[in-house]
């Protein structure tokens, strides 16, 4: 059996999906759209009258660790693939496809669950909702994990190849 001496110059396409969906998923949970705040007016008796207000908040404010831990493991995926181009790493064939589904699972439980953790739920007059990026979330967790179904199997054809 010949040790394979050659180096790769370029990524393959589901290592460029996966890198950069994880990528683009860190950056954007900085971004203040995945939720908002907003308090109603309230009367503060004889002293006046506190207006209303709305302020957005980003990934690490009201999602919880669901969330949290999905951007991780995007970072995670991410990661790994620079770091197989780097080296000579192997990694088990799969592994971006169960990081993906556990991004996409977490994800979708952050959506459905929505920004309830903000410690505000329950309080007269301020109402939490969420954000169109929390919904954006989902797409590159399944991407990735999609990504990582083709990586394994081109990983698979370059083995039955040899």
């Amino acid at each position: 059996m010949r040790a394979d001496t050659t180096t790769r110059s370029r990524s393959t396409g589901p290592e460029l999906v996966i890198g950069l969906s994880g990528v683009i998923l860190f950056v954007l949970s900085f971004v203040p759209w995945w939720g908002s705040i907003t308090t109603s007016s309230l009367r503060l008796g004889e002293s006046g009258l506190l207006p209303s207000a709305t302020s957005s908040f980003n990934a690490y404010f009201g999602y919880g660790w669901t969330l949290e831990l999905a951007i991780v493991l995007g970072a995670v995926a991410s990661g790994l693939v620079l770091g197989r181009g780097l080296s000579k790493v192997r990694l088990p064939r799969w592994l971006y496809f169960w990081i993906g589904l556990a991004m996409t699972v977490l994800a979708l439980a952050s959506v459905v669950r929505g920004p309830g953790a903000s410690g505000f739920e329950g309080v007269a007059g301020i109402e939490v909702t969420r954000g169109p990026l929390v919904f954006a979330a989902v797409v590159p967790s399944a991407l990735i994990a999609l990504a990582g179904i083709g990586f394994a199997r081109s990983q698979h054809r370059k083995r039955r190849r040899r």
